[in-house]
């Protein structure tokens, strides 16, 4: 698979608590020249590393080590952050805006598909920030 141009400033969070599924993003993302934050296992996790860092996209679980992806989803929201969700569960088990409103990936994934809705995200935010620039 080719690289991304800018590799180098593209930073995804991932947020899974299973290590194996966390490890194979890793490296998908990795394959793509992009760095990873975390993987983290918890909201906890994950909003305290949102305190000082912001990454370009991020990979969320629904399920995750303390319930489900709603206060990290929120805060991804909040801060203007595309993000893509994960589940072995279907979106229709999603109760928050903040998940409904995601692009919703259910698990077994591909790995074309991680890199094709990373991509597909980055390229909205970029978009939107191009339209918000042009504002008068």
């Amino acid at each position: 698979m080719a690289r991304a141009s800018l590799a180098e400033t593209r930073r995804v969070m991932v947020l899974e608590d299973e290590t194996m599924i966390a490890t194979l993003i890793k490296t998908i993302i990795e394959d793509q020249g992009w760095s990873v934050a975390g993987p983290f296992r918890t909201n906890r996790e994950s909003l305290e590393w949102l305190e000082g860092e912001r990454p370009d996209a991020a990979l969320i679980d629904f399920n995750i080590a303390d319930g489900n992806s709603t206060m990290t989803a929120r805060r991804l929201r909040e801060l203007g952050i595309p993000f893509i969700v994960l589940s072995g569960y279907p979106k229709s088990m999603a109760r928050h805006e903040e998940l409904q409103a995601a692009p919703w990936l259910e698990k077994p994934f591909s790995e074309e598909s991680i890199i094709r809705a990373l991509k597909e995200a980055l390229e909205g935010c970029a978009q939107l920030r191009e339209k918000v620039a042009l504002r008068p």
